[in-house]
């Protein structure tokens, strides 16, 4: 008993709790913990020990975090998600406004015009390669084969 409810009913209510904590977040978050409580829960039906209860609870919690966290992260992605834009990635563009070290010019890929950058100067008609995207500015490096 604890402050006169039985203990078993706590770490039901325990456990469901989290569980739909972890059912409203998209990521791993109290599922250990919910092993955790289920754990106490079964042991409340042996014993009446809060302390013990209490133990398996932190116990099971912490031992289940410690070894499956590393697993679950080694399988969760966190990739950036590609758009419509990064298809023009490696595309070859056409230089429509000059681009020096230090001023950001304009080129055109697909029919769109794009802010662009380059490490290297460029000038109008000169065909690049898109190596990046970075916001709405275009990273291009020139083009080593001609175009015919």
């Amino acid at each position: 008993m604890l402050f006169g409810i039985n203990t078993t009913y706590i770490w039901l209510a325990v456990a469901v709790a989290l569980a739909l904590l972890e059912m409203a977040t998209t990521s791993l978050v109290s599922i250990w913990f919910v092993m955790g409580s289920l754990f106490a829960f079964g042991l409340s039906f042996i014993t009446d020990s809060v302390m013990a209860q209490m133990v398996v609870f932190i116990v099971v919690s912490g031992t289940a975090l410690a070894f499956t966290r590393p697993l679950v992260k080694k399988h969760i992605h966190k990739s950036t998600v590609p758009t419509n834009a990064d298809m023009i990635i490696g595309k070859t563009a056409l230089v429509t406004q000059p681009i020096t070290a230090d001023k950001k010019g304009r080129v055109t890929v697909d029919g769109q015009s794009w802010l662009a950058q380059s490490d290297v100067p460029l000038a109008v008609g000169e065909h690049v390669i898109v190596e990046k995207i970075a916001g709405v500015t275009l990273y291009v490096s020139p083009q080593t084969v001609k175009i015919s």
